[in-house]
């Protein structure tokens, strides 16, 4: 993708370049032929004019061939004004299509240098982010493993603590079976003391006989009370044994029941930690690969950026050379404009020069009318030149009054309205001041105002300032009369003539007539 754009880039550019060159030598060729042509034809024609007026009666009909070759002059003349009219339309809407290129490529290209900006930044941003996620990984990991130790140990535990538990009942048992004993031996030791209790009684029956018999007698009796006194401390050391051992193992069982739900806490903490190791794994090798995404994006975006600054200074070049072309190929309607006022002299009958008559007679008509007001008190010359325009609110396009519209409103219907009537070719006829005001228009383009742009540009076109080139150039002709060639938004090709008007031998304005070119 980055490496297809630069290509196109120049590829529009080297195709753009050899049409606009190659459009350039072709203007000023046509130019340049079209002005021979006519300075040649004109210079015949005054030659062989002055030549016909000494060697021919001026019936002869060589001042009619005269008038002929200047009708075909004015013919070809009015082509090349319209096909300099229709470059120039054509080249002007390129250029135009090409400065908002310009313009959406600049701010396209500040949006990339915010993109490469961005990109800079979110590059930073998840290689921190991807070092914290590594790190809480390793934490994880390392977590997982001390659990896991933990919970090895916590079962040993368990399993140690199982063992002692059964080690104390068996001890308990065992206590359990010696105080049994020591029972059958105290049970022994009363035997044997009531056995040596009788003993001495029959002892001491025998008398002297017997008196040996006593003394063992007397021996066992007291053997069988150490006896009894023994396995007396013997019960209570083996009650608090078995006390203890009770006590030990209801603790032990505790603890193996504390010890169970220890083990089986840490399983599920296992598990739960071995889950979070999972998915953190997961997370850095996610992060890994977005890390790879956004620097291949911040790189790519470096790229781009290039190539948007490569096509911008190529379209910026390209409209500079359009506008050029245009203003080439315009120049052929100048030149036109020059051979019109040139054939004046000659005595043609052609639509141009019709409507030239036209629109010169009718601007002295609009002077005198003018400076009758004036004359009259009706308009002071003050007011009539007062070039002071003031917005009509809520008007789109916009318009504007002065300080004279309303007496034109008055006087110009009257005199423009029959131009129309008589000439239907003709599509406008009125008159503009020096600054391309038009004061009254005519009726067809009065029409009430509706609020609908489109409909009110069309039927509403009066009391408006036509800035455009052609317009003001109406009204600040000091020349002759001025015949322009242009294209129209509608893609007709239109003529435009006008003729100055002089009021007290002050420039005013000028009367404009719009016809189709043919």
């Amino acid at each position: 993708m980055l490496i297809v754009v630069p290509a196109l880039v120049s590829a529009v550019a080297v195709v753009a370049s050899f049409f606009i060159t190659n459009s350039i030598y072709i203007t000023v060729v046509i130019a340049f032929l079209a002005t021979l042509m006519a300075s040649y034809f004109l210079s015949n024609l005054d030659s062989k004019s002055e030549s016909s007026n000494e060697a021919h009666p001026a019936g002869s009909g060589y001042l009619d061939r005269n008038a002929s070759n200047g009708n075909e002059i004015s013919a070809a003349s009015s082509k090349i004004a319209i096909g300099g009219a229709s470059v120039s339309f054509f080249l002007d809407k390129l250029s135009s299509a090409f400065r908002d290129q310009v313009s959406s490529i600049s701010e396209m290209s500040g949006r990339l240098q915010n993109l490469e900006s961005g990109s800079a930044s979110l590059k930073e941003l998840t290689s921190q982010a991807g070092d914290a996620v590594s790190l809480s990984d390793e934490k994880t990991q390392r977590g997982s493993r001390r659990l896991k130790k933990a919970l090895e140990h916590q079962e040993l535990l368990r399993e140690q603590i199982t063992i002692s538990s059964q080690t104390l009942v068996e001890l308990k048992s065992r206590a359990e079976g010696i105080s049994n004993i020591t029972n059958t031996i105290n049970q022994l030791a009363d035997q044997t003391n009531m056995l040596a209790l009788n003993a001495a009684i029959e002892a001491a029956r025998a008398g002297d006989q017997g008196r040996g018999f006593a003394v063992v007698a007397d021996e066992v009796r007291e053997l069988a009370k150490k006896t009894t006194e023994a396995t007396s401390g013997i019960e209570h050391v083996l009650q608090d044994v078995n006390q203890s051992s009770k006590q030990a193992v209801e603790t032990m069982s505790k603890v193996s029941e504390s010890g169970e739900s220890m083990s089986e806490l840490l399983v599920e903490s296992e598990t739960l930690i071995a889950e979070s190791s999972l998915l953190s794994s997961e997370a850095r090798t996610a992060m890994l690969a977005m890390q790879e995404n956004v620097s291949n994006l911040a790189q790519d975006s470096g790229g781009i950026g290039v190539s948007i600054e490569s096509l911008q200074n190529a379209t910026s070049s390209l409209e500079h050379d359009l506008s050029e072309v245009s203003e080439q190929a315009l120049a052929l309607s100048t030149q036109a404009e020059d051979i019109f006022r040139l054939l004046e002299s000659l005595d043609i009958d052609d639509e141009n020069s019709r409507v030239r008559d036209i629109a010169i007679n009718t601007s002295k008509q609009i002077g005198r009318r003018f400076e009758k007001a004036i004359s009259d008190g009706a308009i002071s010359e003050r007011e009539l030149f007062d070039f002071t325009y003031t917005p009509v609110p809520n008007t789109n396009p916009e318009k504007h009054t002065t300080a004279f519209d309303s007496f034109t409103d008055k006087v110009l219907p009257e005199i423009q309205e029959p131009i129309l009537d008589n000439n239907d070719f003709i599509i406008y006829a009125g008159a503009v001041d020096v600054n391309g005001y038009f004061p009254t228009h005519n009726i067809k383009f009065s029409q009430p105002l509706t609020g609908n742009y489109d409909t009110d540009l069309a039927n509403n076109r009066t009391k408006r300032i036509f800035s455009d080139k052609t317009g003001s150039r109406c009204g600040s002709n000091t020349e002759s009369f001025l015949l322009q060639t242009y294209k129209r938004d509608t893609g007709e090709i239109m003529h435009d003539l006008s003729a100055p008007i002089y009021v007290n031998g002050k420039h005013w304005g000028g009367f404009r007539i719009g016809y189709k070119a043919k």
